[in-house]
């Protein structure tokens, strides 16, 4: 019962980086015209107490400079699950992208990012990559985008501990659709095998629909699916988690 009560306010709260082996930069970044500076910020908290007590926050920023030729993106997030005095979930991260363009279609990506999550037994992970970004469709109201990089990976399971110190491809197709100014619908597929053995290999497949109230808030509703192939021990290789929650942007 107390793992079903976790799960439901997963679902409707969105608490819970259940997907978090794969952060998707993609569906993070602010899509805007205006060089400068400009962000979005999110907080919720929710506590409650029924036959257990359950508590559950969660802080996210997404901070981006624009110029005519780069991009400096900062991303933060930290979300904590606990119900009946037992800890569910315990994760954050941090990710920092450097974009620079070549030309109207191709652009430099640098990436740094660390995270921890206690769900899937990842007590740290520390990336550095570097790739292309090509822009494959021409149209403002349908934005196609195909990325592909290489990243070393470094590492530490829990139980039983473990370190990884690998080399994987990160490559992925996203396409944002925006019939009207107040929608957007956004869908990303990320694929990150082993260099050494593509049996090793991580798929994402995130999707958000987002709805404009006003100028700067809006409503979002999150579909994340994950498969790894080789997961930690009592990790299952499929992982999913929906997502609704207001987002405020400043710019």
């Amino acid at each position: 019962m107390k793992r079903l009560l976790v799960l439901v306010c997963f679902i409707y709260i969105g608490i819970g980086q259940i997907t978090s082996q794969i952060i998707n930069v993609e569906s993070k970044r602010i899509a805007t015209d205006t060089l400068g500076f400009s962000g979005t910020m999110g907080m919720s908290m929710s506590a409650s107490r029924f036959t257990q007590s359950y508590v559950a926050a969660e802080l996210s920023s997404q901070v981006q400079w624009k110029t005519n030729k780069n991009l400096y993106l900062l991303l933060g997030d930290f979300q904590i699950v606990n119900a009946g005095g037992e800890s569910f979930n315990n994760s954050g991260f941090g990710h920092f992208r450097f974009n620079s363009k070549f030309s109207t279609k191709t652009s430099l990506e640098l990436f740094t990012q660390l995270q921890y999550n206690s769900v899937t037994k990842i007590t740290a992970r520390f990336l550095n990559g570097a790739g292309l970004r090509f822009k494959l469709s021409p149209y403002e109201t349908a934005k196609v985008y195909w990325g592909v990089a290489a990243m070393y990976e470094y590492e530490e399971l829990s139980d039983p501990q473990i370190i990884n110190k690998d080399i994987r491809l990160s490559t992925y197709l996203s396409f944002t659709l925006a019939p009207v100014k107040t929608i957007t619908l956004r869908n990303t597929t990320y694929a990150q095998p082993l260099t050494g053995d593509f049996n090793d290999y991580r798929l994402l497949n995130n999707t958000t629909l987002r709805f404009g109230i006003t100028k700067n808030l809006s409503f979002s509703t999150d579909f994340s699916f994950l498969y790894d192939s080789r997961p930690p021990i009592d990790v299952p290789n499929i992982n999913y988690q929906v997502k609704n929650g207001l987002n405020y942007r400043f710019d």
